[in-house]
């Protein structure tokens, strides 16, 4: 099973897009709202095709104060760069003034929200339209894919039975193995007795991929047989995704593959202005009169 986007929370909409896209070099692919609310923008970024698996989306919340890391909570980015570009990397972002460490396979450096972002060197490379233009960045150096994240739960046991059991995911080494060189990295959460709140550079859920509805319906019918904590099935558009709690109460989002981010606009113009599913269309000028009154213009977040 392959990831298909991490959603988390920022503080600044201006400043987010300025770091994914002027110093990552990741296309904003969809420039929106939360569909639960629509006070609450959502940004998306991804390669230029937006293409699942490639996605990191925040919801925009100006009021947001710090997160407190308790007893549940997932704790970082990894994001896939090609095989010998770690060190393009390592310059850019000290040019950048980015505070960056080498690890493993890769780097870590924190974004202006304070979440930990690690670049890992994989044999992805963006090829032909998934290359993001004008960048900056040479195509075979660019970010290729997001990997997934550490999971921190009071009982990393009863968590990984949960992918296992309701998905079939293999775990090894203490992490959920997913397709090629991405998992989720399971650890028994350091504050078991605090109570997880929610800040700046929080993350709010992984979404991982199904091929089709009909076995997104499947695994929420298989989550029924399981008694697992099943919270809803959401028609998103771009994409049809159930939502369900692991044991630690983190929030699990299956998704389908399409129609994808062109779903109602030109891969060409997308994220250059607001962008709504079509069953939102009919509120459009209700949010963009509300957005006008926040000084908040769609087309130009980062001229």
């Amino acid at each position: 099973m392959q990831t298909h986007h991490i959603s988390l929370l920022t503080r600044d909409a201006v400043q987010n897009v300025h770091f994914y896209t002027k110093i990552l070099g990741m296309r904003l692919v969809k420039n929106s709202v939360n569909q639960e609310n629509i006070r609450i923008r959502h940004l998306f970024y991804g390669d230029y095709l937006g293409s699942p698996g490639t996605v990191v989306t925040f919801f925009v919340l100006p009021l947001l104060g710090r997160r407190t890391d308790g007893k549940h909570f997932f704790n970082n980015i990894k994001l896939a760069i090609p095989y010998g570009s770690a060190d393009f990397w390592h310059r850019r972002l000290e040019d950048l003034a980015i505070p960056v460490t080498a690890i493993e396979n890769g780097l870590r450096f924190e974004d202006p929200d304070k979440i930990e972002i690690k670049l890992l060197e994989t044999a992805d490379q963006l090829t032909d339209w998934r290359v993001v233009p004008n960048n900056g960045i040479p195509p075979e150096k660019q970010i290729s894919g997001f990997l997934g994240t550490e999971l921190h739960v009071p009982d990393p046991s009863a968590t990984a039975a949960f992918f296992h059991d309701w998905l079939g995911l293999p775990i090894q080494d203490h992490a959920v193995q997913l397709a090629g060189k991405s998992s989720i990295e399971l650890f028994k959460s350091p504050h078991p007795d605090t109570r997880t709140r929610f800040g700046r550079g929080s993350i709010d859920h992984i979404a991982l991929q199904v091929s089709s509805e009909k076995r997104l319906f499947e695994l929420w019918d298989r989550a029924e047989e399981l008694q697992l904590n099943r919270e809803e099935y959401a028609d998103r558009g771009w994409f049809k995704s159930i939502y369900v709690r692991d044991p630690g109460d983190n929030r699990i989002e299956l998704a389908t593959t399409t129609p994808g981010f062109s779903l109602e606009e030109s891969i060409l113009t997308m994220g250059s202005q607001l962008s709504l599913p079509p069953k939102f269309m009919d509120q459009k000028q209700t949010i963009i009169d509300f957005y006008a009154k926040q000084g908040v213009d769609f087309h130009d977040l980062d001229d």
